[in-house]
């Protein structure tokens, strides 16, 4: 099949080295870890944001070319971008601490429905780690926790937390089948 294209809206945040080695410490496997956040601030958007989690979409990767750092995209799964991003970049401090205690307190050892699958997961939800997805929403979350407002890191280098596209400007999303662990209906950002 001929590669997909997507050119839509998204936003993204990274994940400092500090937390990186949080989980390399732990034993547990940073791809699953984002993978898992990535799910589990899908899976909550449509509590904030007038959307279904299908108009949504996510991807995450240990390290991406464009932030030089482990990244989490959640992107408008239409054409064009109809505002879903750029509402949840707003709200981004709810989202990710209900998305925290969705997983955090989430009875289960491994992951489940309930936490960090997706039924929509073009992975078959691999690969995925709860303990990672906790320590980096946890990072998350106390990142955020210092304003309000989510902050870009051109303006405040201190907090790299997360960004929104500016007005105008083109970001295109497409398969990307050699990024370790991830191809098919997810995308990759270029």
């Amino acid at each position: 099949l001929p590669p997909l294209r997507l050119t839509t809206k998204a936003l993204w945040f990274t994940i400092p080295d500090r937390t990186a080695e949080a989980v390399a410490a732990g034993g547990w496997d940073l791809a699953g870890g984002l993978h898992g956040a990535e799910h589990a601030l899908i899976a909550v958007m449509p509590y904030h944001v007038v959307c279904d989690r299908r108009d949504i979409g996510g991807l995450s990767t240990s390290l991406h070319p464009a932030t030089g750092a482990p990244t989490i995209f959640v992107y408008d799964g239409y054409e064009g971008g109809i505002g879903l991003a750029e509402k949840a970049f707003t709200l981004l401090p709810a989202l990710a601490g209900m998305a925290h205690e969705l997983v955090r307190d989430c009875a289960c050892t491994t992951g489940c429905p309930a936490c960090i699958h997706s039924p929509k997961c073009g992975n078959q939800n691999q690969p995925l780690d709860k303990e990672a997805a906790v320590i980096v929403l946890d990072d998350l979350v106390g990142r955020l926790s210092t304003d309000a407002t989510p902050k870009t890191s051109d303006r405040y280098p201190q907090v790299p937390v997360c960004r929104y596209p500016p007005p105008g400007s083109r970001h295109e999303y497409h398969p990307c089948p050699y990024r370790e662990g991830r191809s098919g209906r997810d995308a990759d950002a270029r």
